[in-house]
């Protein structure tokens, strides 16, 4: 056997020569770069009185604001993580909501802000 068709042994596989090794590569970079994102522009989705507020404990009344008026979808998604009160324009309000769940939501990317209910008084 000559060793063309397995190799000799002798030089070592490199992910980085084979087009699937290359690809997953890039795939992982851009997963491990949109997480980045996430989690960096996460905490800035969050107005400065709701964090103080969610640090003290306890659950909260939010009204998540998106760049476009919510379908089906986003009211689900939001039903997830507290109770849905309402929607006017492109606000949901959202009663009950635990500090991990606004965290939570506060990754979505195509959540805006996230701010305190105001009272209808």
């Amino acid at each position: 056997m000559d060793g063309r068709a397995v190799g000799d042994g002798e030089h070592g596989v490199s992910a980085l020569r084979h087009r699937t090794g290359r690809f997953a590569l890039v795939v992982v970079a851009v997963v491990l770069g949109w997480q980045a994102f996430l989690a960096l522009s996460a905490p800035r989705r969050v107005d400065a009185a709701l964090a103080a507020q969610l640090e003290q404990g306890g659950s909260a009344d939010i009204a998540v604001t998106l760049g476009f008026p919510p379908e089906d979808f986003h009211i689900r998604v939001f039903q997830t993580h507290g109770i849905v009160s309402g929607v006017r324009g492109t606000t949901v309000l959202l009663n009950r909501v635990t500090p991990e769940n606004v965290h939570r939501i506060s990754r979505y990317y195509w959540v805006q802000r996230i701010n305190a209910q105001r009272s209808q008084s």
